[in-house]
């Protein structure tokens, strides 16, 4: 068995935090990551992909986190951002309960059987409030997210009597992206 170290290390993690997710977390993971990706002298179109993918995926974490009030700090989230060959990860898992496993899955599963151009129309038409009916439950940053990133895995495991809800973006690193 591998310890947490080694899995660390042979997923070349280059953040990981584990705990209750906050603003204050958000400002700190987007700082640490943006630093490392400048390091690592990535094009600035990867470093904003990455940086606005991690940024929705710990709002939407702070927005639609599930606990009681008087528990909340026993309702910790996990983040991991890696790197591999030629994407970056990031990697989210946090509490919801029933209705949130629900309305989340056929968010999900409507945005994930659309295209990109279907996708862009989608976004069009929410910012423009426009009454789409399929959709009326998806967010804006659900559907951004699900346009900036290359993939998007996602699953629920039993947790008590909620759920652990896990979502899974890649980065592609190597695709020329122009001015994207």
């Amino acid at each position: 068995m591998q310890s947490l170290s080694e899995i660390l290390y042979t997923n070349n993690v280059l953040f990981s935090y584990y705990g209750f997710i906050d603003k204050y977390v958000l400002n700190e993971v987007l700082g640490i990551t943006k630093a490392k990706l400048i390091s690592y002298n990535e094009p600035v179109v990867i470093i904003n992909r990455v940086y606005n993918a991690i940024n929705e995926c710990v709002e939407n974490i702070i927005k639609h986190n599930f606990f009681p009030e008087n528990e909340m700090l026993q309702y910790k989230s996990l983040l991991i951002i890696s790197q591999q060959e030629d994407c970056y990860v990031i990697n989210t898992v946090n509490v919801i309960n029933e209705t949130q496993k629900q309305q989340i899955n056929a968010q999900l599963l409507f945005l994930n059987s659309k295209t990109k151009d279907e996708l862009k129309q989608i976004k069009a038409e929410i910012i423009s409030n426009k009454n789409y009916s399929e959709v009326h439950t998806a967010g804006l940053g659900l559907v951004d997210m699900i346009l900036r990133t290359d993939s998007c895995i996602y699953n629920f495991k039993n947790h008590n009597t909620n759920f652990l809800f896990n979502i899974h973006f890649k980065i592609n690193s190597t695709t020329n992206y122009g001015n994207a």
